[in-house]
C-alpha cells in the first residue's frame, strides 16, 4: 500500500508509556503493511528511570541504563524532534526538528499521548534557578558532578560557615524519588569521603524535607516508618510537615520559617502537566481527569484508554487519567508498572479500532511497590508481602534487573553492582563546566548579593523587588546605607568594568530576582552595541563623578574589539 493509504499511528513521547506502546503495536502488526507507526521524542534514547539515583551516585554506569529507541522499536519510524502543538482540525502534530527554524507537520489517524510530565516550581521562588532536579540522564550527571565539586571545595575551605554549607545536602520530597535519592546520596558520601583528607563524615549534614508526617505515603504506613527509621539511623535529618517556601544560592527557606544554609538543593517535587497537554485541556476539546473532583492535568480516558468523545485519540502513562477499577481508587497511579501495562492494552485497542473489532478493557492489579534506601536496604510491598531491610533490597534489585530492557544491559548493570561491592566509587568530576552564563538568581530579604572587597566578575540587573547598597561595618565603623535600587536598576558595574574589588555591599531589601550577566557576556554585548557602551559611560559618570570610565582592563578590551 502507498504511504497515503496507510493508517498512521503517531505516538508522542519516548518514556515507558510511549516506547512500549510502539513496541507492542509493531509486534502485533507483524508483517502487515497497512499501518504506519511513528514515535516522536526529544531524545533518541530510552532511560530506565528507576536506576537514575544509582547513576547519580556512581553505582551504575550511565550508558548501562539507556537504550537507543531505534533498537527498541526497529519496525517503527522514529522521529527525533520536539512536539510544540497539535492541529486537531488537520489531524497533524506540529514539531520542530534539526535547527528548528520551521514547523513540520506529522499527520496522524490515531494519536497517542505519552509525553510525561514536566517540572513546575513557579509556586516556590528561586527553586527553578537554584535546585537540582533528577528527571533525566543530564540531571544525574549534573548532580554527581555537583556533589564532588562541593566536596572538593569543602576540602580546601577555611571559612567554617561556608564549609558547613558545602557539606549540607537538602532533598525536597519524601516520595519514591526523594527517598531513593537520599539513600543513594548517603551511600555515595560514605564511600568516597575518605578520599578527602580535610572532610569528615561527621561534618556532613543530609536533610530530607517532606510535607507530610510520614515518608513514602504511597506505601503502607509500616513501610514508611521503616524507611524513616533506617534513614535516621544513618544520620539523615528528617524534616517532616514542612514545605520548601523559597530557595536562593545561600540556602533553602522552609514553610516552618527554618533556614537551611546549603550549596546543594535537590528537588523531587513540583510535577506539572506537559505544556502540549495543558494547552489542549485549556482549549476545551478534551476532558480533564480528576481526583476527588479536582483536575490533575491529565486526559480523562475511558476503560479502554481512549479519550471520550474524541475518536482516534488515546492517552497512557503520566498523561492518562485511567479509572483504576481493580484497585478501587479513582485513577491509576503514574508508575512504570501501570504505564507498561497500559501501553499493551492501548496497542491492542488501536489495532482493534483500525480493524473494526471491539476494544478490550484495561485491567491490572499492581504487583507491589519497592523503594531502595541505598547501603543494601530497601522497603517492599509485593503481592501482599511487606519487607524491609536486606531482603527487600535483594527483591528490589531482582525486580528492576528483570524489567530492564535488553539482555546486554541487564548483564552490564549486574556487573556494575558486583564491582561496586569490591571497589571504591569513582570520584572523577566529569563535565563540570556549565555552558550557560546568563542566569536569573533569586534572593530572600536580608540576603547578601554582593560582598564588599570580592572581585567583580558579574553584572546585575534587578528584575523584581528592591535592594539596598551599603558600606558594611568594619574597622570600628558602623554600617552605613548608601542607596536603595528598584526594578530595572543596574548594579555591580564598576568592579566589573574596572576589574577591581567591590567597593560596597548589596543586600536584598525585599524578595528579589536579578538577571546575572558574566564578564564574557557583558563584553560581547557592549562590543556589538555601542549604545550599551554609551549607557554605561553615562552611568559611571553619574555614579562616580570626576572618574573616567573604562580605565581598567575590560575597558581596554572593549576598545580593542571594535
Amino acid at each position: 500500500m502507498t504511504a497515503t493509504t496507510k493508517r498512521r499511528v503517531v505516538i508522542l513521547g519516548g518514556g515507558f508509556a510511549g516506547v512500549y506502546t510502539a513496541r507492542y503495536l509493531t509486534r502485533l502488526l507483524k508483517r502487515r503493511d497497512d499501518v504506519h507507526v511513528e514515535l516522536l521524542s526529544e531524545e533518541n534514547y530510552f532511560v530506565f528511570q528507576p536506576l537514575l539515583p544509582e547513576v547519580a551516585a556512581g553505582g551504575v554506569n550511565p550508558n548501562h541504563v539507556v537504550n537507543p529507541i531505534r533498537d527498541l522499536v526497529p519496525r517503527a519510524q522514529f522521529r527525533w524532534c520536539r512536539v510544540v502543538g497539535i492541529d486537531a482540525t488537520k489531524k497533524a502534530v506540529q514539531v520542530v526538528q534539526g535547527e528548528g527554524r520551521a514547523l513540520v507537520e506529522v499527520p496522524y489517524d490515531h494519536l497517542v499521548f505519552a509525553l510525561g510530565k514536566v517540572s513546575d516550581f513557579s509556586s516556590m521562588p528561586g527553586v527553578a534557578e537554584h535546585s537540582l532536579p533528577l528527571k533525566d540522564l543530564d540531571d544525574a550527571f549534573r548532580l554527581r558532578n555537583h556533589v564532588f565539586r562541593c566536596l572538593e571545595l569543602a576540602d580546601i575551605e577555611s571559612d567554617p560557615a561556608e564549609k558547613k554549607a558545602l557539606l549540607t545536602f537538602v532533598i525536597a520530597g519524601g516520595g519514591f524519588s526523594g527517598i531513593e535519592t537520599t539513600g543513594e546520596l548517603s551511600e555515595l558520601l560514605r564511600k568516597c569521603i575518605a578520599s578527602f583528607r580535610n572532610v569528615d563524615m561527621g561534618e556532613v549534614r543530609l536533610c530530607l524535607v517532606h510535607s507530610r508526617d510520614l515518608v513514602l505515603p504511597e506505601m503502607a504506613q509500616e513501610l514508611g516508618k521503616a524507611a524513616d527509621r533506617i534513614l535516621r539511623q544513618r544520620g539523615v535529618e528528617m524534616i517532616l510537615n514542612a514545605r520548601v517556601r523559597a530557595a536562593t544560592r545561600h540556602g533553602v527557606y522552609l514553610s516552618t520559617e527554618q533556614f537551611l544554609p546549603t550549596r546543594t538543593f535537590i528537588c523531587t517535587v513540583g510535577n506539572a502537566a506537559n505544556p502540549v497537554v495543558r494547552r489542549l485541556l485549556a482549549s476545551g476539546g478534551f476532558s480533564e481527569g480528576k481526583v476527588k473532583g479536582r483536575g490533575v492535568g491529565v486526559f480523562e480516558t475511558d476503560g479502554f484508554l481512549a479519550c471520550p468523545g474524541k475518536p482516534g485519540y488515546w492517552a497512557v502513562g503520566d498523561n492518562a487519567g485511567v479509572p483504576d477499577v481493580r484497585n478501587g481508587s479513582e485513577l491509576c497511579p503514574p508508575t512504570a508498572q501501570y504505564a507498561i501495562r497500559q501501553a499493551k492494552t492501548c496497542a491492542r485497542n488501536i489495532l482493534a479500532a483500525i480493524d473494526g473489532r471491539p476494544p478490550a478493557p484495561f485491567e491490572f492489579r499492581s504487583m507491589g511497590m519497592l523503594a531502595s534506601l541505598g547501603q543494601r536496604r530497601a522497603v517492599a510491598d509485593v503481592m501482599g508481602m511487606r519487607l524491609s531491610g536486606f531482603a527487600a533490597w535483594c527483591l528490589w534489585r531482582a525486580f528492576y534487573l528483570s524489567t530492564l530492557p535488553g539482555a546486554a544491559r541487564r548483564l552490564r548493570v549486574a556487573l556494575d553492582w558486583i564491582l561496586d561491592v569490591f571497589s571504591p566509587r569513582d570520584i572523577a568530576q566529569i563535565q563540570s563546566a556549565r555552558t550557560g552564563h546568563l542566569r536569573v538568581d533569586h534572593f530572600e530579604p536580608g540576603e547578601i548579593i554582593i560582598n564588599k572587597h570580592e572581585i567583580g566578575r558579574e553584572l546585575f540587573i534587578l528584575k523584581k523587588g528592591e535592594v539596598e547598597v551599603f558600606q558594611p561595618a568594619e574597622e570600628g565603623k558602623a554600617e552605613t546605607p548608601v542607596t536603595v535600587l528598584a526594578r530595572g536598576a543596574v548594579f555591580g558595574e564598576r568592579a566589573l568594568i574596572d576589574d577591581t574589588p567591590r567597593t560596597a555591599s548589596v543586600r536584598a531589601k525585599t524578595a528579589v530576582d536579578v538577571l546575572v550577566i558574566s564578564r564574557a557576556d557583558f563584553t560581547a554585548l557592549v562590543c556589538q552595541f555601542p549604545v550599551l557602551e554609551d549607557y554605561f559611560e553615562d552611568l559611571m559618570r553619574e555614579r562616580y563623578p570626576g572618574e573616567l570610565p573604562h580605565e581598567g582592563s575590560l575597558g581596554k578590551a572593549i576598545a580593542g574589539c571594535r
